[in-house]
């Protein structure tokens, strides 16, 4: 009989968690995968931290477009960055961060001052970021700074899951949870599916749904937590389009897809589109799916999401 094996720890600004399945006689194995996991969690935030002076992404934004050494992950991140920028046409953008600390988010979450926001104009003058993986190099355009936080996190949770499950021969499935960007593989405890909760943004301590996943990744994206700024006004989800926090979106949206960092990505996006934008987004990418939760309103799926059960009125789009 399997059993869930599972560790938790603060890293990366969050909450976070590993956890495997295996058999009673695998104990040596499962000591060893959850500190893998651990491991490489800390690895990744040594180079993608903005919150870090002696991290690698903080020497590259310091770096006022010199060229910088930098580790393979961060190469690998900025990569996924490009891409993602590139195949959501701007709405996802990694160079939004002189926007994100001109309205006040200039440091860990939990260490924001109140102040009045300072509204970056100018900051679209520096966007292109150049990386030169055979050199382990790269350079941002002077003017230019960029923040990986939510698709750093969903990169480390698929590295993580990696680290922990690849090498093993006896260990059938894992789960890596990074403060809600979470990876899962194989099978959960009980033989089948991994069950994952979605919390209700309008109901504290609720579930508003449960996700059944075999494989990929999932992450949540929302205006209802990390509030700042004068009465709380201002959220940490820029429009590039205008470079202050977004206007059009919903309170949250949960995107599953076919690893993390997708979900990451295509999570962040949706967060800032409205109920038709979001149900033509994930139309276009029949891979994800998404729960779009309205401020006001029942909730919405868009595409073929895997639900178990809803507590509320869950319309399709």
């Amino acid at each position: 009989m399997s059993t869930l094996h599972r560790t938790e720890w603060r890293a990366v600004g969050t909450t976070c968690a590993a956890a495997v399945t295996a058999g009673s006689q695998d104990e040596r194995e499962v000591s060893w995968a959850l500190a893998a996991a651990q491991d490489e969690v800390a690895a990744c935030e040594r180079e993608l931290s903005r919150f870090d002076p002696a991290s690698d992404l903080s020497r590259l934004n310091a770096a006022g477009g010199r060229w910088t050494p930098i580790g393979r992950r961060l190469q690998e991140a900025l990569g996924l960055a490009l891409r993602a920028r590139q195949e959501t046409g701007g709405r996802f953008d990694p160079t939004v961060l002189p926007a994100l600390t001109a309205a006040g988010y200039d440091r860990s979450f939990e260490m924001l001052e109140e102040r009045e926001a300072r509204w970056a104009d100018d900051w679209r003058a520096g966007t292109a970021i150049e990386v030169d993986t055979r050199n382990g190099r790269a350079r941002l355009e002077p003017g230019s700074s960029v923040d990986l936080g939510g698709i750093g996190k969903g990169y480390a949770a698929g590295r993580a899951l990696a680290a922990m499950l690849v090498p093993s021969s006896s260990l059938p499935g894992g789960l890596i949870d990074l403060g809600g960007d979470i990876a899962v593989a194989g099978e959960s405890p009980e033989g089948g599916p991994w069950l994952v909760a979605v919390a209700d943004p309008r109901r504290v301590g609720e579930t508003l749904a449960v996700l059944a996943l075999d494989g990929g990744g999932v992450a949540t994206s929302g205006r209802d937590a990390r509030r700042f700024g004068p009465a709380r006004s201002l959220h940490h989800l820029i429009d590039p389009e205008t470079g202050e926090s977004a206007l059009a979106g919903p309170l949250t949206v949960t995107v599953v897809a076919p690893d993390p960092v997708a979900a990451e990505v295509n999570a962040t996006t949706l967060a800032i589109a409205g109920p038709a934008e979001a149900e033509e987004h994930v139309a276009a990418r029949p891979r994800i799916s998404a729960l779009y939760v309205p401020q006001f309103g029942a909730a919405i799926t868009l595409g073929r999401l895997p639900l178990v059960s809803e507590r509320l009125v869950v319309k399709a789009a």
